[in-house]
């Protein structure tokens, strides 16, 4: 049996793509396929979380222990006692789900790297931010015996920026838990009144920050709506937290014409967002860069439309099921979300060639190329 430590900072208390992934792999992993062959240890922070852990037996939980509050507290234990403990002898391996290691232990382990997005983008992160991911990201790459890429952009990324071996990184692409599948019209009835979501509205979640062309994104539908190239009862809805650099944002979106048809809703998690997704005529998803892309495929597997960029990440988990533009151009997303909301053919295509898509990228499939790279690095292939 594999007896894997894995830290579970993100899987309690993040609720973005970090989060959802560490949450989504721990349950593939609890499967009963893989009942007698591994049992996972998830450390979990000190104090209040956001999401709690499955009552499973293959499943462990240890509590962290440190007397400073919060993140700080936290991050010191990770960083000064986590190594000793995954060093005293009972796991297999250990597995850091997003980007950082205890690079101090001696342990095998496995780290897996969403994107180096601060290498491409500077310029959205803060000098000391810049600096530790500079650090620890490459630290921890390299100490790493093997990395899980979430897609072929970021293992060029990681070859290129970092020099890693190509053979020392495999592409496991996420899967979705069974939040996101389509809900029953009785149920999206009562999700639509108790967030009194819009009639008809394009759709984009993730964090509100500048690498996700928000501004562009709202300034695009603007103009639509200004042209009378859709329809005037259409609202933008902005699904996510605030950022890095959210005023700017905001405040943009705040001194366009029809800015009173652009929401910004907040967090919205498990099936209130998957009919959030699905009750919208289609998702805007123009990011500059990213390590994947969720919103992307949550939105095709639930069967909403998706335009996206044609750069980084985003074609792959777009696939053929998508619309691509050029998230440097106003003139291309609005083009595109024009073309989404209008013309039934490109939707009723989209729609069909998004479920196929979306069926690829299973929790299922997750689970099991992870634990291909678990075998290998404990020495069990």
């Amino acid at each position: 049996m594999i007896h894997v430590a894995i830290d579970g900072k993100r899987f309690f208390m993040n609720t973005s793509g970090l989060g959802r992934y560490s949450r989504t792999l721990i349950k593939g992993l609890m499967d009963d396929r893989y009942g007698e062959q591994i049992r996972i240890t998830l450390f979990r922070p000190k104090g209040k979380v956001r999401f709690d852990a499955p009552d499973h037996a293959g499943l462990h939980i240890e509590t962290a222990a440190y007397r400073l509050p919060g993140d700080l507290g936290n991050g010191l234990w990770r960083f000064r006692k986590l190594p000793k403990i995954v060093d005293r002898g009972q796991f297999s391996l250990f597995h850091g789900p997003s980007h950082v290691l205890p690079v101090s232990a001696k342990t095998p382990m496995v780290v897996t790297m969403f994107d180096l997005i601060f290498l491409r983008y500077p310029q959205y992160f803060k000098k000391w931010d810049r600096a530790y991911y500079q650090f620890a990201f490459r630290k921890s790459a390299e100490r790493a015996d093997h990395i899980i890429s979430f897609s072929m952009a970021t293992k060029a990324d990681l070859v290129n920026y970092f020099n890693i071996d190509d053979n020392k990184i495999t592409v496991v692409y996420p899967g979705f838990d069974e939040d996101f599948r389509p809900l029953p019209e009785k149920e999206l009835i009562t999700l639509k009144n108790h967030h009194t979501l819009p009639e008809e509205y394009i759709l984009y979640v993730g964090t509100i920050e500048p690498r996700k062309n928000i501004l562009k994104t709202a300034t695009a539908f603007d103009r639509l709506l200004s042209a009378g190239e859709i329809p005037d009862n259409y609202q933008f809805l902005i699904v996510g937290s605030k950022g890095w650099f959210y005023d700017d944002i905001i405040s943009g979106i705040q001194k366009l014409k029809h800015s009173d048809k652009i929401r910004l809703a907040g967090p919205v998690f498990g099936r209130d967002l998957a009919g959030i997704y699905q009750l919208a005529r289609m998702t805007a998803y123009p990011s500059l860069f990213e390590g994947f892309g969720y919103p992307v495929l949550e939105s095709l597997r639930v069967g909403t439309p998706v335009l996206t960029s044609n750069i980084s990440s985003l074609p792959e988990a777009g696939g053929d099921a998508a619309v691509l533009v050029d998230p440097a151009s106003t003139d291309e997303i609005a083009s595109g979300i024009k073309k989404l909301v209008t013309d039934e053919a490109l939707r009723a295509q989209c729609i069909e060639r998004g479920y196929e898509h979306a069926a690829r990228f299973s929790p299922e499939n997750m689970a099991a190329g992870t634990m291909k790279v678990y075998r290998r690095i404990s020495g069990r292939a």
